[in-house]
């Protein structure tokens, strides 16, 4: 490989899916986390304030399922998060503690969609809305099929 060349700038092989994968989700996640410069958040922070957001006062253990997290990685995250004020738990029945954002972490969701829309029109720009459409189909039907 060209010293010069970016890793980005080079084609993907058929010789292993797995890579493909994983270097266009990197690909992906840099180009949102660029969006989100600014919002306070990154796009793994936004997402997991959005799920919150969005189902109410959850377990660490259901939000990990919801999201298809590992409950470790997730638990470092909302740890981080609650450090920043951006969300609290509280303890509930047995050994659950409940997760809920905090006015400061609504305001910083808020800060960050617009961001997340920015990128989402990006990512649809790039590929297409058809082409995008597309991927997300053959993805889920990844995920619904391992």
């Amino acid at each position: 490989m060209n010293d010069n060349a970016k890793q980005s700038d080079q084609p993907l092989t058929r010789d292993c899916h797995c890579f493909n994968l994983r270097r266009a989700t990197l690909a992906v996640i840099a180009l949102y986390d660029r969006h989100m410069e600014g919002s306070g958040v990154t796009i793994q922070q936004f997402s997991i304030l959005r799920h919150v957001s969005g189902n109410g006062a959850l377990s660490v253990t259901e939000l990990s399922e919801l999201m298809g997290l590992d409950r470790t990685t997730l638990s470092r995250n909302l740890t981080l998060l609650e450090r920043r004020g951006l969300l609290t738990t509280r303890p509930s029945s047995g050994r659950r503690r409940l997760t809920t954002l905090t006015d400061k972490g609504v305001e910083a969701l808020e800060r960050a969609f617009v961001r997340w829309r920015s990128a989402q029109e990006e990512m649809e720009k790039r590929l297409g809305k058809e082409r995008m459409e597309r991927l997300e189909d053959l993805l889920n039907a990844l995920l619904t099929e391992l």
